[in-house]
């Protein structure tokens, strides 16, 4: 009887264990290719209809200020996937790199750690990665269903749902489906085909002139976020059906600013400001909330790896730079984000040493309340390249060819192409388009001493190779698409 009893102690004792476990949740993350914040309702953008997200909006949060760190496709999902800042990570802080095998993604831990991942679409890239060995890498995300090389569909629920298939009952999954909407290219006067209006477009940025060209290609540019939304609308029914949505967490956002000039690839505010949306009937307290603390790229890996209960360093990841956002999904009391820092370094895979493209551009920025200051390291560089090889490191388009047009005595062109100053500071509230730069007034000049000191110092304590004095190391890495440019010189240079 003692020997029963003893049993039935612990075996109430393991329930209650269970119980007090908290469950892990299903991660479902929806990323853009190339999109501002043009997320339909949730950011009050009335020339873009996106029901789907703003759905998910109105069940969950609206973050105001995520920021990815670099404003480029490669760099910014490197910095998802390891937690850490793109001058962290070697080559990696480069556009179309070799991404060291060293570092290990988030993604790579969970699925060593029983979690059913996946991913369809564009992960990471453009680039060459491969593991140790040589062999190519998935960074532990299964392909089930789509071809992941091919423009994705407006149903890519269908891969999602084939994934799920596949989950062994009882273990959570994380899956990255990567849209490639809204890069480029467009379909000419789509935005005009589709019923759209000129007028519809209640603002045109500063930095652009308002005129038919450039309304024309934002109505196309629109077509393209209109057409991602449609494919996150075809993964939440899969989600739906499968049963699994209720302890799921949803994100939606983008990579990076919209490819435009003077947007993509850049170092303003319109570049690194992303659209976030979350949503997770189970886990979020008090949805319908807009989130306006400081979030940066970096956080997601830490943010993931803390919902699934996993020790990232402990299983090999390099230290994480970023900070869990999981206080801001339950409400609570938690990290004090004041700022948010990003940059760049080289954009234009051809800008290497000896090279007619020159060198990288290399900047630190940090946003701060409602000033952006921005350091540019080497001014006298072009920050898209080389003006007579064709401004490698801005997207072709109806946009670009215009303000090309323009001259480089005309200031829209230098906003989009022209060298700058080596410190820059913004007042956002009045100038949300960084057109006026404060740094040099008298006014300011101890709010840019003292935020100057807070970038140099985090950027210290980043080891970021350009405050340690072998800044020059990121134009010596070598790129894969350089080296296959450099063999078939007549190759226009692919974005």
């Amino acid at each position: 009887m003692k020997t029963l009893v003893c049993l039935l102690s612990v075996f109430w004792i393991a329930q209650a264990s269970i119980a007090a476990e908290p469950q892990r949740p299903n991660v479902l993350f929806i990323i853009a290719d190339d999109a501002s914040m043009h997320f339909g309702e949730a950011y009050h953008c009335d020339w873009v209809r996106t029901p789907n997200i703003d759905r998910l909006a109105k069940h969950g949060l609206v973050f105001e200020n995520v920021y990815t760190p670099t404003s480029k496709c490669a760099p910014s999902r490197s910095a998802i996937l390891t937690g850490r800042y793109p001058w962290q990570l070697e080559e990696a802080a480069n556009h179309q790199p070799y991404f060291p095998a060293k570092y290990k993604a988030f993604t790579e831990a969970l699925s060593e750690r029983n979690i059913h991942c996946g991913g369809v679409g564009k992960r990471w890239g453009p680039g060459d990665a491969k593991l140790a060995d040589g062999s190519p890498r998935d960074f532990g995300m299964k392909t089930v269903g789509l071809n992941p090389s091919a423009k994705q569909s407006s149903n890519p629920g269908a891969g999602l749902a084939a994934f799920l298939e596949e989950r062994p009952a009882e273990r959570p999954f994380f899956y990255w489906f990567g849209s490639s909407n809204p890069h480029r290219p467009y379909l000419l006067d789509s935005g005009i085909a589709a019923g759209k209006k000129l007028s519809d477009i209640d603002r045109v940025p500063a930095y652009w002139p308002d005129n038919e060209t450039i309304r024309r290609d934002m109505l196309d540019y629109a077509m393209e976020v209109e057409a991602f939304d449609a494919q996150v609308g075809s993964l939440l029914v899969a989600l739906d059906a499968s049963g699994l949505s209720n302890n799921t967490l949803v994100i939606v956002t983008s990579d990076h600013g919209m490819p435009f000039p003077r947007v993509k690839g850049h170092t303003f505010e319109d570049a690194h400001h992303i659209p976030f949306i979350a949503s997770w009937q189970d886990g979020i307290v008090r949805p319908g909330r807009r989130v306006a603390d400081f979030i940066n790229f970096i956080d997601l890996a830490p943010t993931f790896l803390e919902l699934f209960g996993i020790d990232g360093q402990a299983g090999g990841m390099s230290p994480i730079s970023g900070h869990s956002f999981t206080d801001l999904l339950r409400d609570e009391p938690g990290t004090q984000r004041l700022f948010v820092i990003f940059g760049r370094e080289r954009n234009d895979v051809l800008a290497r040493p000896g090279s007619a493209h020159g060198l990288g551009y290399p900047v630190r920025a940090i946003r701060q309340g409602n000033l952006l200051f921005v350091r540019n390291f080497e001014p006298d560089r072009w920050p898209c390249g080389n003006p007579e090889l064709g401004l490698k490191d801005t997207d072709d388009s109806p946009t670009k060819r215009l303000i090309e047009e323009c001259g480089d005595g005309n200031p829209y062109w230098q906003h989009a192409f022209g060298k700058r100053p080596a410190e820059q500071l913004f007042d956002l509230s009045d100038d949300p388009d960084c057109i006026t730069n404060l740094a040099s007034e008298a006014k300011y000049s101890k709010k840019v001493a003292a935020m100057n000191t807070t970038l140099v110092a985090e950027l210290r304590r980043q080891n970021d190779p350009r405050l340690v004095d072998n800044g020059a190391v990121f134009d010596e890495y070598l790129s894969p698409r350089a080296i296959l440019d450099a063999n078939k010189p007549s190759r226009r240079l692919e974005k």
